[in-house]
């Protein structure tokens, strides 16, 4: 095949192996390989017939997620890592909610970009905000908020190791999920004060995580609202993770501006994101999840560091800045005079 059009149709194509990836984990296929065994052992592992759980084998392995020895299935690596139910770094929840949630909205696209609008309307039936839509239901919350947990851990220990807490007594993280940056920060700066900030539909959630691993008693839950501006007050150091670009513009100054009312004079605001390069190029992800944002929220967008950066000013904060740290994310900075 020519190669344009070998490149294109690979593109266009490119559901096919997520929805391989999200049926067999569905199916706990990756589980069904551990010990490695014949593919009629595994489809029975499974509870799948051999001739369709074998059709999804040779799809797997030509994907190298799986590999063959004397006629043996066993897992590569990275499905060893990633895609075993008992794994810390399971993807199973990343794959229900993008099955759930986002490709029944990416189905309508074209019709996002036409109209310039979100479609849960037409594909849920359900005009309520994106968060109202996708708290209803723990599981949901589960989902979302593992993964989240997962995709951000690379994250986390960039900003531990680049970032410096000395300066700061009392530090919040809004919006926290899982609690994995309290938790590391709780552990790397036992001085400092530590506490989240949660939604009342994840704030329990972020409870039983929090005390699963021993921080109980060490990191306090605040159930709030950033975009109603009830938050907790008095932290010299506060962090918004990943959440801005869930948001229309108008939204985020009214984020910002409620972050700030609620800072003490001197502190620090940190938000992380994944900007837009300067030139808008891309990333090719960010780009992508811009258009996740349209179809999915209201009028949330990506945005480079300097618009965000623009929207701190507009907010108040002052010696704004921005701050490259090891992993996937930058840090937005701003103080309070």
């Amino acid at each position: 095949m020519e190669s344009a059009v070998k490149e294109i149709a690979g593109i266009l194509t490119g559901f096919f192996q997520s929805k391989t990836v999200a049926a067999a984990l569905e199916l706990r296929i990756f589980d069904a390989m551990d010990p490695p065994a014949r593919a009629e052992v595994v489809c029975r592992r499974a509870g799948v017939p051999l001739a369709s759980g074998k059709r999804l084998l040779i799809a797997l392995e030509a994907m190298k997620l799986i590999s063959r020895e004397n006629d043996e299935y066993r897992l590569s690596d990275a499905a060893k890592r990633c895609l075993v139910s008992t794994s810390p770094q399971w993807m199973g929840w990343m794959a229900r909610h993008c099955d759930v949630f986002l490709y029944p909205l990416w189905g309508q696209c074209a019709e996002a970009i036409r109209q310039d609008e979100d479609r849960r309307t037409a594909v849920f039936g359900d005009n309520r905000s994106w968060f109202d839509i996708l708290y209803q239901n723990p599981r949901d919350v589960a989902d979302f908020q593992e993964f989240l947990g997962v995709l951000a851990q690379p994250f986390v220990d960039g900003m531990i190791e680049s970032f410096d807490f000395s300066p700061y007594r009392r530090f919040i993280d809004i919006g926290s999920g899982c609690g994995s940056l309290p938790m590391s920060v709780a552990r790397s700066h036992p001085k400092l004060e530590v506490a989240v900030c949660e939604l009342p539909q994840a704030a329990a959630f972020t409870r039983e995580k929090l005390d699963a691993r021993g921080f109980k008693d060490h990191i306090a839950v605040f159930e709030g609202n950033v975009l109603e501006g009830d938050l907790p007050r008095g932290f010299d150091l506060v962090h918004l993770g990943w959440m801005l670009h869930d948001y229309a513009i108008e939204s985020q100054r009214t984020i910002l501006e409620n972050i700030l009312a609620a800072m003490p004079s001197g502190a620090t605001f940190v938000a992380s994101e994944t900007p837009l390069n300067d030139d808008e190029s891309g990333p090719l992800f960010t780009s992508l999840l811009s258009i996740n944002m349209l179809v999915s929220t209201d009028g949330g967008v990506e945005s480079t560091t300097e618009e965000y950066l623009g929207r701190f000013r507009d907010a108040g904060f002052v010696n704004t800045r921005a701050q490259t740290i090891p992993g996937p994310r930058k840090l937005l900075i701003g103080e309070k005079a």
